[in-house]
């Protein structure tokens, strides 16, 4: 967690020439014990010229910087101890491993050689971290037989294996292959949840926003602004900055293309009462098809619903085979490292449903059958929920559908069925004996429905989220809510709210 009480990094008006070249002009900064500072900008502005003053690899004509509030690296300092050094791990854009030696070796290297360490005492804190990156079964490999993504997984174990206070990172995904970029990044974001101190140098804006706290943009060796990443990327304040995103999001957005066809397409699942179910053989109703005619009334365009799978969904925003997804879409972690999310449209809950006389308590379904329907986060979901209270997993069997997993517990097929329950309900309303049915007490895992998008598309992001408010605010979205889900009260109804982070 974040101490915004006690920074670790102090940089007071710093300044580095390069003969007569000045690449940083009085930075001032704090990063703070325990925060994620990711830095961006354009080529050439000085960013890892100021990670490298900030690990002392560059010295400094004017300024001071501290860690932990002692003089580290100023234009009267010439250079740092050894000891002082360890506190801050550098990981490069190149590997660095060195060739010859295994993947252990080269981790506990430097605790050998710089730390003194014996070979036993190394191995007993090498062997640990390069758990942490999951390449302890690499240990004995050597460098050129490891991807790229994972000598890089090996560079951030050598640094972590020094203990450092600090982290810095420098573009440490630009010399691999894109398909191994994510389990670089993936390894980072484990350490920011750990409570890594770090700042890294990337331009991998998407995985900023993801794993930061604050979003520097540095531009011809100034820090123009500092702020949370939604507001750096999507409402920056100053001039540069807008023009520097304006630059990298220079692909023209999904609006003007649905503005240029006169047509937006939106993706739904059919097969989802009340969110979106035929009503016979060539009409899709339901609640997220009203959504969807809403949205294309204020674009004021034709709208074409495109009929998806569950397991189509991330796939056809990621292709632009959709310009949006409406359908019973849930706000998980892994499915924001892959597209944007607009406003939160529907409060939900996913719970289990099950004969009454079934239900005891929430251990006696250690490993007892639950249906779910196939390629939803259902299972993953209560699976996290169920593993926070330290309470024994049910085993999911996946189903083809809804109704198929709802008929399945109803027949007994399997103990439980696990849903959204404003899904469930609808099965529920429709029962002719539904009071032998109950969900389990015990059972609640909150969860978010969202429209999908492509990510890093601004324009259209905030597009829709405008079009969301303006939905509920005229009192459309409370019509169409309860059209479709017979409730009493506003339970489910979750006013929408602007993305503050």
């Amino acid at each position: 967690m974040m101490d915004k009480d006690n920074p670790i990094i102090e940089i007071k008006n710093v300044s580095k020439w390069y003969s007569d070249v000045q690449v940083l002009k009085d930075i001032n900064l704090e990063v703070y014990n325990g925060e994620v500072l990711a830095i961006i900008g354009p080529s050439g502005s000085g960013k890892s010229t100021l990670l490298k003053i900030i690990n002392g690899l560059e010295s400094i004509q004017a300024g001071e910087v501290l860690i932990n509030n002692e003089l580290y690296n100023s234009k009267n300092c010439k250079g740092h101890n050894r000891k002082r050094r360890t506190d801050i791990g550098m990981v490069f854009q190149q590997f660095n491993l060195y060739p010859h030696m295994t993947v252990l070796e080269n981790v506990t290297l430097a605790l050998r050689k710089v730390k003194k360490m014996t070979k036993e005492k190394a191995l007993e804190i090498a062997i640990p971290m390069l758990h942490k990156v999951g390449l302890e079964h690499k240990s004995h490999s050597y460098p050129a037989q490891l991807s790229g993504g994972e000598q890089q997984r090996v560079a951030i174990a050598r640094s972590l294996a020094m203990q450092p206070k600090v982290m810095l990172f420098d573009e440490p995904t630009s010399a691999l292959d894109p398909e191994l970029i994510n389990e670089v990044l993936d390894t980072i974001v484990q350490l920011s949840k750990d409570g890594m101190t770090m700042v890294i140098v990337t331009h991998e804006l998407g995985f900023a926003r993801r794993v930061a706290n604050r979003i520097a943009f540095l531009d011809k060796g100034e820090i123009i602004e500092i702020d949370k990443p939604h507001n750096i990327m999507f409402r920056p304040k100053k001039d540069r900055t807008k023009m520097f995103m304006k630059k990298v999001y220079n692909e023209k957005s999904r609006l003007y293309f649905i503005k240029k066809s006169n047509t937006i397409n939106i993706g739904i699942v059919d097969n989802a009462p009340p969110m979106c179910f035929r009503k016979n053989a060539n009409e899709v109703v339901g609640f997220d098809v009203d959504l969807a005619h809403s949205i294309a009334k204020r674009l004021n365009v034709s709208l074409n619903l495109q009929l998806i799978n569950n397991k189509q969904r991330i796939e056809y925003i990621l292709t632009n085979k959709i310009d949006a997804c409406i359908a019973k879409l849930n706000h998980t972690k892994s499915r924001d490292n892959l597209i944007d999310f607009s406003v939160s449209y529907l409060q939900d809950c996913k719970k289990i449903l099950m004969h009454k006389e079934d239900i005891g308590p929430v251990s006696e379904l250690a490993g007892k059958n639950i249906a779910y329907t196939i390629d939803t986060s259902t299972a993953i979901e209560i699976e996290n929920c169920f593993a926070k209270l330290n309470w024994p997993k049910p085993n999911f069997i996946a189903y083809p559908s809804e109704e198929q997993a709802y008929n399945a517990m109803k027949q007994k097929q399997v103990i439980g069925y696990a849903s959204d329950e404003i899904i469930i309900n609808h099965f529920l309303n429709n029962e002719a004996e539904r009071s032998k049915f109950q969900y389990h007490p015990q059972v609640c895992c909150y969860s978010y429905f969202c429209v999908g998008v492509s990510e890093n598309d601004s324009e259209w992001l905030n597009e829709i989220n405008n079009i969301l408010l303006d939905i509920y605010n005229s009192g459309e979205y409370e019509k169409i809510f309860y059209k479709w889900f017979k409730v009493h009260g506003k339970k489910f109804l979750r006013p929408f709210e602007r993305w503050a982070n």
